[in-house]
């Protein structure tokens, strides 16, 4: 089965001796969306070699939009599930034990926010807290309300109880609409970086510095890839990213891990992992 490359996050190790920092990166690739259609995976990736190594796959999941990494070795992904339509449109925040890749908690975006179908396409753990962005793909199915499609764009920030089970989300700032943002939300040095949509092979980069009450302007757009499903940055400063449109103009087909420059926009391919992949 095909895996669609999805998504980046970067947990800091040091190194055998202590004094270099390398950089090991969560990911996640997904099956083709369905209903039926499982075996999506979370892996973890060394960014210094371009080796995948821990790899967990899960048997009833269909899509994950996206996994950050949490002090205490957990991991914290967004997915849906297969066996109807309904649990398609169900996206879950689910709790992962990064050692075993058991999953420790499972909740329904749908009671976190309050709205009808929710779908968060970006994560990122910081300070105490998850950042999410919502990417509600529809306002029209059978008794919806638009509820959860009219905060498109938005970020969330969802509070961890002592367990780091998700208990609630509130509002925050402004991304972008329809048919943005993309999946990518990352934080550095009191900046939030977020990717919008701009043309299939361009994504802007915009900014924040107050992610819950000051919108994200743009700053400078990707080139030669956008829709960027992913990114993060390395300890030594480096945006390491993701697209799921290839440059080559192929949709769902690129598994290159790029480096973006933050502030030109320029991405250069480093190293390609589809073969890598289960």
């Amino acid at each position: 089965m095909k895996k669609v490359f999805v998504a980046l996050a970067a947990l800091t190790v040091l190194s055998v001796g202590g004094i270099a920092q390398a950089d090991q990166f969560w990911g996640s690739a997904s099956v083709t969306q369905s209903t039926t259609e499982t075996g999506s995976v979370l892996f973890k990736l060394d960014t210094a070699t371009g080796t995948v190594g821990t790899t967990y796959t899960y048997s009833d999941w269909n899509i994950i939009m996206d996994v950050t990494h949490a002090p205490g070795d957990i991991l914290y992904a967004v997915h849906n599930k297969t066996g109807s339509l309904d649990n398609f449109y169900n996206f879950m925040l689910a709790e992962v034990d990064a050692t075993t890749g058991a999953v420790l908690s499972d909740t329904s975006l749908r009671t976190l926010t309050g709205t009808d179908e929710p779908q968060w396409n970006a994560l990122e753990y910081h300070n105490g807290m998850l950042y999410a962005v919502e990417n509600s793909w529809t306002n029209n199915r059978p008794g919806d309300t638009g509820s959860a499609y009219s905060k498109r764009g938005y970020i969330y920030e969802v509070g961890l109880n002592g367990s780091g089970n998700p208990i609630s989300a509130a509002l925050g700032a402004y991304i972008g609409g329809y048919p943005a943002p993309d999946g990518a939300l990352a934080y550095r040095d009191g900046t939030w970086y977020a990717s919008d949509w701009k043309t299939d092979h361009s994504s802007w980069i915009k900014k924040t510095t107050d992610i819950m009450n000051t919108n994200f302007t743009a700053t400078v757009g990707t080139s030669p890839v956008g829709l960027i499903d992913g990114w993060d940055f390395e300890a030594d400063g480096d945006l390491l990213g993701v697209s799921w449109w290839a440059n080559t103009g192929t949709p769902s087909d690129d598994f290159n891990i790029y480096k973006i420059d933050p502030v030109t926009g320029s991405a250069t391919a480093l190293f390609n992992i589809k073969s890598q992949l289960p």
